[in-house]
């Protein structure tokens, strides 16, 4: 039998796209087969949040470093604002006769593969007893899973700072393979990490901080909220649990490491609701469920996992302090087109692209355990002051090394001119890239007519050989991560940015002098100016709703 690394291996290299073909796809769009967007569970006790105004809150700038604003208090008010602002609708559109919503959350083709569960002790005026809920986003309610054993919830209670929830993510693969089929796996993970982020920073917003709890199995998570006996397409799978806490709360790195999810025995999980069907047919995907199968984890991460907080770069002079950051994450949209024209400044881009470097206390990254493993080939095309060419940002310093060994190797490798002293960004040609730009992204026009886009190359073998498969995921959910403050960094400086998930992946690797597999491209992005679509309505995101 193949190895859980064999397997996510041969998955890797299978869906690739190449430029003499793609990855399986169906090769048409079946629209009388699209899976609902919106998972409902028949049955289950509804909980309705409050809408709040997106205007009201913190600014960006205030709310992006661990600290800095009043923690709220644990209510029904926070725990909406929680998810109105992480993974609720952020507008409907409409074309003709044809609508479809948009979500604060990014999503790969908006497809949403990702559902979100709260995990919660006794919250007045919410619930008086603990339980599992999972978050319904056309709607915005909850709907309740499980009412938890009190004893349960006093061992999670003991382990955790006060006042502290738990966020759980899962993921409906059939959603993303409907339309993109084999490298559907890929895109899932992306969205995770989008997810993550998205999280993490609408928590700050609320003066809490977020970690990300990897001592839990995916199979406990899974039976925690409710999935484990589902089977067959439209099936959930667990992906993380994040703590929620209030900003201050004291939780040292051992804390983090010794957390424990208590069991639940068969006798406490009397459920309520069953899912509802969410497409009439399905196309199956073998290969999702053998890397699915094979990125499960069922062992907690050794030591060398947890990595010491990582030095901020501090040279960067903070943006807009008027900016707030709810109404930026609610207007975010994903670019579609870009004009070709619009430039940026050199403090524009730094400020943009110093955003992703990880820092103690530092939203979201301060949620993630492990040290950066995904660093960024940027392709300058209108940044003043800045030549343009191909760049690397080297995202933790002591990767350095082994990246001079594997990326372009005979390339300049010269600190950027005009950046600050300390800024780790190298250039490695300094000449036109557009045409490579748009090439290695599948010929897509949008990487050449941005200001800068990337190829997002993650460490691939080492980490994998070292803690297992199952860091596959985590290597997606960091460049979602990466991903989510780049569109947000783009929103603050008034353009837009788009993730790309078709890309030639060995084209890239050979554009960037790659050769094995200690570095792989797994995610492209591009920001610029947006060319906007005239024929597109826009209505606000809950006028469905009468509250």
């Amino acid at each position: 039998m193949p190895s859980d690394l064999d397997i996510t291996r041969r998955y890797h290299q299978r869906t690739k796209h190449q430029r003499s073909r793609f990855a399986r796809a169906l090769g048409y769009m079946a629209w009388d087969t699209q899976p609902d967007p919106f998972r409902v569970y028949r049955g289950s006790p509804r909980v309705n949040l409050s809408l709040l105004p997106p205007e009201s809150g913190p600014g960006y700038e205030e709310a992006m470093v661990e600290g800095r604003v009043t923690p709220a208090l644990l209510g029904p008010a926070s725990i909406s604002r929680l998810f109105q602002d992480a993974l609720g609708l952020s507008a409907w559109k409409q074309a003709g006769g044809a609508r479809w919503s948009l979500r604060v959350n990014p999503s790969s083709g908006n497809l949403h593969p990702t559902e979100g569960y709260l995990v919660s002790g006794p919250v007045e005026g919410l619930s008086a007893e603990a339980g599992v809920w999972h978050y319904q986003p056309h709607d915005h309610c909850l709907e309740q899973r499980l009412v938890l054993p009190s004893p349960w919830w006093a061992q999670v209670q003991s382990q955790v700072p006060a006042g502290a929830v738990l966020v759980g993510l899962t993921s409906i693969y059939v959603r993303e393979s409907w339309k993109y089929g084999e490298r559907a796996f890929r895109y899932c993970q992306h969205d995770v990490g989008h997810a993550l982020a998205a999280l993490s920073i609408a928590a700050a917003g609320l003066g809490w901080t977020t970690r990300l709890l990897e001592t839990v199995m995916d199979a406990d998570l899974a039976r925690l909220l409710g999935i484990s006996d589902q089977t067959g397409p439209e099936a959930e799978h667990p992906d993380l649990l994040l703590l929620v806490f209030p900003q201050g709360g004291v939780y040292p790195r051992a804390s983090w490491q010794a957390f424990r999810l208590p069991e639940l025995s068969a006798r406490d999980l009397d459920w309520y609701g069953a899912p509802e069907r969410l497409a009439s047919e399905h196309q199956p995907w073998p290969v999702i469920d053998e890397v699915h199968q094979g990125t499960t984890r069922q062992e907690i991460p050794d030591p060398t996992y947890w990595a010491t907080d990582p030095t901020p770069f501090s040279s960067i002079k903070p943006g807009d302090p008027e900016i707030s950051l709810r109404s930026m994450v609610h207007q975010r949209r994903s670019a579609v087109e870009m004009d070709g024209s619009t430039g940026i400044t050199l403090r524009e881009f730094i400020q943009n692209v110093s955003r992703v470097l990880p820092g103690k206390n530092q939203v979201p990254f301060a949620a993630l355990p492990w040290s950066a493993r995904v660093h960024l080939l940027i392709f300058v095309h209108r940044v003043e002051g800045l030549e343009p060419g191909m760049y690397c940002l080297v995202r933790d310093l002591d990767r350095l090394e082994f990246l001079q060994t594997q990326l372009y190797p005979e390339g300049n490798w010269s600190k950027a001119k005009g950046c600050p002293e300390h800024f780790p960004l190298y250039l490695l040609a300094g000449e036109d890239c557009r045409y490579f730009a748009s090439s290695i992204s599948c010929g897509q026009a949008i990487a050449a007519d941005g200001a800068y886009a990337m190829a997002m190359l993650a460490e691939f073998r080492e980490p994998l050989e070292t803690w297992g498969a199952w860091f596959y995921k985590r290597l997606h959910w960091e460049s979602g991560v990466v991903g989510q403050l780049l569109y947000l960094e783009a929103e603050a400086i008034g353009i837009r940015a788009t993730g790309i998930g078709c890309f030639f992946d060995d084209y890239t690797h050979e554009v960037a002098e790659l050769t094995g597999d200690g570095l792989q491209d797994i995610y492209h992005f591009t920001v610029g100016g947006p060319l906007e679509d005239e024929r597109l309505a826009s209505h606000p995101p809950y006028e469905h709703l009468k509250r």
